[in-house]
Formats: C-alpha cells, structure tokens, sequence
C-alpha cells in the first residue's frame, strides 16, 4: 500500500487518506529498510532527514543498478548486440553525478567507447518525451543510429519531512523506476514509428509545479490547480497539433497518459472529452507502480503495446512550468 512519513504531530488519518486517494496499490521504494539494515531515514536533530549529499549517494546506487538491469532487457527484447549502439539517451530529474550515469552505463554495458552521449536532466515527468525527441532526430540525421534511452528515477531519495500538504501528496505519489527503450530505423509496420513530439510551456503557471535543490534532498512545490490548468490546456493544444499529422482526436486508438495523479488523468479526459477507458493503461500503471516521474510513460507505452492495442498513439506527460510534453506514435 502506498504510503509516507510526517511527523507524529500530523494526524495518522491525514497520511491515510492520502494514501487512499493516491489509488496506488503498491510502489518499489529504494530508501526502504533491507532486512538486517538500518533504515535510510533516521531521525536527526533537526528533524530533516538525510542531507542532499547523502541522498544522491543512493541516488547513484539505486539509479545505477535499476538501469542496468532495464538496459539490458531492452537490448535483448530489441536482439542487438551492445556493440551496434551507436547514441545513448539518459534521463532523470531525481540525481546527479559527473561522469554521469551514460558513462557508467557505457563501461558496464560494454558499450562502444564511442558511443554518442545525451543527458536529459532535470526536467521532470515528462523527460521520457524529451528523450525519444532526441532520438527521432538522430535517426532521421543518421539512419544507421541505433538509440538507447533509459530513465530512472530514485523518488525516494526525496522523500520530504513536514506537515505541508503538497510534500506529503508528493510523498504519496511519487516511486522508484527505470524503464529504457531502442530506437532504431526500421519496418514502420513492426513496430510503433516515433511520428513526432510537440511542447507547450502554459501560460501564467510557473509556481504551480516546481523542483528546487534543498540542503536536505530536492524540495516539490505541488499546487492545487494543476489539474485544472492541465484541463484547461491539453484539449486545445492536443487538437492542433494531431492537426499536423492529419489526425483528429476521435483517430487515436491508444492514450499513454501520464499518471501525475489520479485528477491528471480526469483531466486530461475530461479536456479531450474521450472515453473513461482511454486512461486504462495509465491506470494501470500507476495502481502497480506509482508515479516514477520519466520512467513512467515508458512503461504505459509498453502497456499499450502489451495489449496489442491499435495505432496511432499519443503520449502525454506533465512537469515543472508548468510545461506539456506530447508523443504522437503510429
């Protein structure tokens, strides 16, 4: 069951409903306590938990393994050789290191040590949109690219102490993941084409959603009226672009919607005005697995495709700005 930690001044109740609402059955949480090891947040004086040094030590550990381990089913699910990977394509808004976390995966990976690097950092939810951009580009400039994306995500490692509403909804929802995909020219009618991917930054609305670096792990601003803004918007935007593929919003047969809540998806639904069903997948995804930021919409785009479900396809996913990242798939 979902869950987070508060202070014992905060009513139990609170943190239960909360959890209730998330609609979230069960995450990965990396921070948990290993049988026989001490718990990775322990109380400390001041009563903030680890500092951001210490939380990007875990970062790094858990970032690391996850990755790898993602890496390497993408390749053998795509049957290449590591060798033949020509670009590699990270994303993660949850650590940082330098060398990065390409590097690492380049040497353990026995990757080409020319292999091309990207690094998509910091930009929230909707990286995995950013980085399949990055990808498109590179075949369509290089058609003998073979692209490896991977995101991950230790959410965990932030996990915020304090009464404030928005900190603890963060707290609730967010989870650990990675997920990674190849990208690759190939038979259009194989495997699902990347059309296109379009960007909205929505007006008025900066403070809405941010990420900011604190000395006690990266503190979420979450506001109320992200999911009216978001149903405001999406509608609109969406429309216009599916314009540009000569596509209507009633064409599309799937919808990878990212799950930054459960009032995401309604909204989202409710600014397209399509079927209840159509966030199913995202659901799904969200009730097993939580909101693991970038990774997320990876592993709804695999729910689609583990459904045979028809084409075409949008993705849409959400972060600080309060910015839309939109993957049209067909």
């Amino acid at each position: 069951m979902a869950s987070s930690v508060a202070p014992k001044s905060l009513d139990r109740a609170v943190i239960l409903r909360l959890a209730e609402r998330s609609e979230i059955d069960g995450r990965w949480c990396a921070s948990a306590p290993e049988v026989g090891k001490p718990a990775f947040f322990q109380a400390d004086p001041e009563g903030l938990g680890p500092t951001t040094a210490q939380r990007m030590q875990l970062w790094a550990s858990t970032a690391r393994q996850m990755s790898k381990q993602a890496c390497m089913n993408a390749i053998a699910r795509a049957n290449i050789s590591p060798q033949s990977i020509t670009h590699i394509v990270t994303a993660s808004c949850t650590g940082f290191e330098a060398p990065g976390m390409d590097a690492w995966l380049i040497e353990n990976l026995s990757l080409s040590s020319d292999c091309r690097r990207t690094n998509v950092g910091f930009m929230g939810c909707h990286a995995a949109v950013n980085a399949l951009a990055i990808a498109r580009d590179v075949t369509l400039a290089n058609p003998d690219a073979v692209v490896l994306i991977c995101c991950a995500e230790v959410s965990s490692a932030h996990l915020h102490y304090g009464v404030r509403l928005d900190q603890l909804i963060a707290n609730t929802l967010f989870s650990d993941g990675a997920a990674a995909v190849i990208v690759a020219r190939g038979d259009p009618n194989a495997l699902p084409a990347i059309a296109g991917t379009h960007s909205i930054m929505m007006p008025n609305s900066a403070n809405e959603m941010a990420w900011h670096i604190g000395n006690h792990g990266f503190e979420m601003t979450l506001g109320a009226r992200v999911p009216e803004i978001i149903e405001s918007r999406v509608g609109e935007w969406v429309r216009k672009a599916l314009v540009k593929h000569s596509l209507k919003v009633e064409d599309i047969r799937g919808w990878a919607i990212h799950p930054g809540g459960p009032r995401v998806i309604d909204a989202v639904i409710d600014s397209l005005a399509i079927a209840q069903d159509s966030g199913d997948a995202s659901r799904r995804i969200l009730r097993d697995f939580g909101n693991m930021s970038s990774a997320t919409l990876l592993f709804i785009l695999r729910e689609l495709f583990d459904r045979n479900m028809a084409r075409p396809w949008v993705g849409l996913a959400f972060g600080p700005g309060l910015a839309g990242e939109m993957l049209v798939v067909e």
